[in-house]
């Protein structure tokens, strides 16, 4: 839950969501409507969908039991190399490391490593000194004590330097550049994305989809089409078999991803009769299920 995420943040929804699912077999056992209602305004979904899989294969493959090789932990969905090092030392005490921000800062530091850290080749040279380290500690220890020294002392901004028990064989200390390093490029301004979105209406149920893949897979959203006006689309409605009724103009929201921005101009339009076939799911009350933030902040 803390990748990509601030631990304040976290905190409230771990709480909750261990206690509703105490077990891997509770996580298993549950619908995806419910397990994303439960982490709903937290972001990145897909890792909740990854660890609803990983623990039905756990279940299934596994008895239950979580696997205990790097092997087969680096084979559930969703663990990547960085999980797996991080579970296979930390819970299994096993040398492999686990290569996050906090130890690419200190290790740059450290060694006074110029390369840009956004590149693979960068990233590459941390991880294998990385490696290498852990292979001569105990590896527990290491993984959980260099990151606390990343994320506490060897900080971004206003590192605690005199603090730091690696400062006097840091090279970055040593030659005041710790204002400097790590070096990282600009990162690309997000994209904005152009939506029509639409508050569709029908006997006072409203119309929803379901994300079925990429990004807010298993959440709710109300249809929306990428530039295209609202003339366009509601010809589509109509040649589609929707008989409109009325549409009004609400307002306009913006949403903010890491990546992407939603600028969105929100209609609602009335029908007084839906297609078979329809693409889209009528519900009357909307507050039960997930729906991705950018959706739910809009008033109707």
């Amino acid at each position: 839950m803390a990748q990509q995420t601030q631990m304040e943040t976290v905190v409230p929804y771990f709480e909750r969501f261990i206690r509703r699912y105490p077990t891997v077999q509770d996580l298993a056992n549950t619908d995806s409507d419910t397990l994303h209602k439960m982490v709903e305004g937290i972001g990145y979904y897909r890792r909740f969908q990854h660890m609803h899989e990983a623990a039905k294969v756990i279940v299934s493959t596994y008895k239950g039991i979580f696997p205990t090789t790097h092997e087969t932990v680096l084979s559930l969905p969703g663990v990547g190399e960085y999980t797996a090092g991080a579970i296979m030392s930390i819970a299994y005490n096993k040398p492999y490391a686990a290569t996050d921000g906090n130890v690419i800062r200190v290790l740059s530091r450290f060694y006074k490593i110029f390369d840009d850290m956004r590149t693979l080749k960068a990233r590459r040279i941390i991880a294998e000194l990385n490696q290498k380290l852990i292979n001569e500690a105990t590896p527990h220890i290491y993984t959980q004590a260099i990151m606390e020294l990343g994320a506490l002392v060897c900080r971004p901004q206003n590192p605690l330097c005199e603090s730091c028990p690696l400062r006097s064989s840091c090279a970055a200390y040593k030659d005041q550049l710790t204002a400097v390093l790590p070096v990282i490029s600009p990162q690309k301004k997000p994209k904005i994305i152009h939506y029509t979105t639409l508050i569709i209406e029908h006997q006072n149920k409203i119309a929803l989809l379901k994300k079925e893949e990429g990004l807010l897979k298993g959440m709710y959203l109300f249809p929306q089409f990428e530039d295209r006006s609202i003339e366009d689309i509601g010809q589509y409605l109509k040649a589609s078999g929707f008989r409109i009724n009325e549409i009004t103009k609400l307002k306009n929201y913006r949403h903010v991803f890491t990546h992407t921005i939603w600028s969105m101009s929100v209609y609602k339009i009335g029908i007084n009769e839906i297609p078979d076939g329809s693409p889209y799911t009528f519900f009357d009350e909307i507050t039960s299920l997930p729906m991705a933030i950018a959706h739910r902040k809009i008033k109707f």
